[in-house]
């Protein structure tokens, strides 16, 4: 209970550095690309994944490896459509936005675990698509940007499910480093294949993509990985719940994101269905 207790702490930790990311994501891509961002801040956090392997084993075993292709592909297209869609909505929008995982999650394990949804989960994604809608739907338009972030969101629900059944009796240290490596290599043939790679010429979005690289990469994906073996999904989900209320307060104290009455309404009750949803004691969506 204390190593769960502890690695559930240093998630909420990662959770704050994450929703900072969305402000300091915006703000870069206008001067980087979605692939090219991604492909060096995956590849700076697999750097630093990979010297802290190599000194404390002689050999990668491929057989450990290769259970993170899977959910490292999944991770690509989930950070593939978050990193584009932040560029055409606001920093506040994406996180409430890429909050909604938290819904999807158990939609998955019913699909891959064969658990239905009950109650509390059909009564939140209720509330979670009003809030949605309230939150994105502006002079009857839906802005394309947070469909793409919405996109974001079911992979990373996909994501949870995927990582839960991956991780059952693995090497964490290992399996957290395919993911993040696949990320940054798919993503590098991105920027590459679409000739999008380019060089900033000025510091901040150097330092956003270090920073984010190593601890919101490198650190974060471990400690989600090691929280995740320690703990239920449910419980990782509802950690990720403070991902978008950080990214929030992050995007209208740094960022000038300002909602309206009506689209705080909307940011509220997407919190709300994804507190209905995971605040559920005995349930689990993956067996232990």
């Amino acid at each position: 209970m204390k190593s769960e207790n502890l690695w559930a702490t240093a998630l909420v930790g990662v959770t704050v550095l994450w929703g900072w990311s969305f402000v300091a994501i915006h703000e870069s891509l206008e001067v980087l690309s979605a692939s090219a961002f991604n492909a060096c801040r995956f590849l700076i956090g697999a750097t630093v994944m990979l010297i802290v392997l190599l000194r404390r084993r002689r050999q990668i075993v491929w057989r450990e490896a290769r259970r993170g292709l899977l959910p490292g592909l999944v991770l690509f297209l989930a950070f593939a459509l978050q990193t584009v869609g932040i560029a055409f909505t606001t920093a506040s929008n994406a996180s409430f936005i890429t909050g909604l995982a938290v819904i999807f999650a158990p939609l998955f394990a019913y699909w891959m675990l064969q658990i239905r949804p009950n109650r509390q989960q059909i009564a939140s994604a209720i509330v979670a698509a009003i809030g949605l809608a309230l939150l994105t739907v502006q002079d009857l338009s839906v802005h394309i940007g947070d469909l793409l972030v919405l996109g974001c969101a079911v992979f990373t629900a996909l994501h949870i499910v995927v990582l839960s059944k991956q991780s059952k009796g693995a090497d964490v240290e290992l399996l957290a480093f395919v993911q993040v490596l696949i990320v940054g290599l798919l993503s590098l043939t991105w920027s590459v294949v679409c000739r999008e790679f380019s060089v900033p010429h000025t510091p901040q979005p150097i330092w956003t993509v270090v920073i984010v690289g190593i601890g919101g990469t490198a650190v974060g994906y471990f400690v989600q990985t090691k929280a995740q073996v320690e703990s239920s999904p449910s419980r990782i989900a509802l950690i990720l719940v403070l991902e978008p209320v950080f990214g929030g307060l992050f995007g209208y104290f740094i960022g000038g994101d300002r909602l309206n009455s009506v689209n705080l309404v909307g940011a509220m009750l997407i919190v709300i269905s994804m507190i209905i949803a995971e605040f559920r004691p005995r349930l689990r969506i993956a067996p232990h």
